[in-house]
This record gives structure tokens, C-alpha cells and sequence, in this order.
């Protein structure tokens, strides 16, 4: 749990980079590598160990984390929250080799093996998730939260962390 509070510190830290520092990309050696992607591709689990599923179940927790973390305790917006989450479950996901297609059933639903492990994952950050639904509940209404919605809603965080990503998985089937 320390390695992944750490990543969460290092993910919300300001970054400064000199240009001898930056690494470049192939196609144009001018433009620095994103960070996110550099972390993508050096944080490697032995998901051969772990299995595929339980390694996916890992990065979708630390995206959803993320997202609550970056809502609860730092000055991110909603949006801003949910592009880090996102680019970070891409690349982790990519950087250790694993299809995001792998972890859906035929009918898009996320399997259960990866739900059962996501949700109780997803627990463990309760208390950035707790701070974080009022946030949310404010921007997108305009109205403050009640004491039982938050506490509703930071129950089945990872529940509807996964029904947005099936969401997603969803719409893109359908185009």
C-alpha cells in the first residue's frame, strides 16, 4: 500500500524539468516525453504471479484512487481528476502488457473476478473518497451533498467506478 500511496505523492507533485532532463520522443526529439507515460511503462507488476485479472483489478483501483485523491486533496477539478485517472489506468494496463479488452465478458461487463478485487480495492482510499463526493456533488449541481449521499455514494465508489468504465466499454461497442 506504501508503493501505491507513494505513486498517488508523486502523481500530485509539481514537476519541473530542464531540458537536459527531459527525455525525448522518436518522432520529434524536441518534445519532452509525457511523465505519465514514462511511469506507464516503469511500473511493472509480475502479473505472470499475480495473474492477469488480479493485475488489472490493481490498476483500476490505483486510477479510481487517483481520481479521488486528486479531487479530495489537490486544487484538480472533476475533469482534470478523471484525465489523470484515466491516462494512468492506459498506461499502466499498456506499460505491463495487458489488454484492456481482457478484462470484459461478451455482454461488456467487467468480470467478475476483476469487480469482486476492484471494489475491495477501491475501499481502501475511503477516506479520499469520502472528501470527494461532496467536491463532486457540489460542481456538477451546484448544491451541497447530504450527510447520507455522501456516505452512500463513498460506499459504492468502486461499484460505480466499474459501471462507468462499462459505460464507456458500452458506448464504444455500440459505434
Amino acid at each position: 500500500m506504501k508503493k501505491y500511496l507513494l505513486l498517488v505523492f508523486l502523481l500530485f507533485t509539481p514537476v519541473a524539468y530542464s531540458a537536459s532532463e527531459t527525455e525525448t520522443t522518436p518522432s520529434n526529439p524536441l518534445t519532452p516525453e509525457n511523465p505519465f507515460k514514462k511511469l506507464g511503462n516503469q511500473m511493472k507488476l509480475n502479473c505472470k504471479d499475480v495473474g492477469e485479472d488480479s493485475c488489472t483489478s490493481r490498476f483500476i483501483a490505483m486510477s479510481a484512487c487517483s481520481f479521488a485523491y486528486g479531487v479530495a486533496e489537490s486544487d484538480k477539478s472533476f475533469k482534470e481528476s478523471l484525465d489523470i485517472a484515466d491516462e494512468l489506468f492506459a498506461l499502466l494496463m499498456r506499460g505491463n502488457g495487458i489488454s484492456v479488452h481482457n478484462m470484459f465478458t461478451k455482454d461488456n461487463l467487467v468480470k467478475e473476478s476483476i469487480r469482486s478485487e476492484t471494489i475491495a480495492r477501491v475501499k481502501k482510499c475511503e477516506t479520499w473518497t469520502k472528501k470527494t463526493v461532496p467536491k463532486i456533488v457540489l460542481e456538477r449541481t451546484g448544491k451541497p451533498a447530504t450527510p447520507e449521499f455522501i456516505e452512500g455514494a463513498t460506499r459504492t465508489f468502486g461499484e460505480w467506478w466499474l459501471r462507468s468504465i462499462e459505460g464507456i466499454r458500452k458506448n464504444a461497442a455500440k459505434n
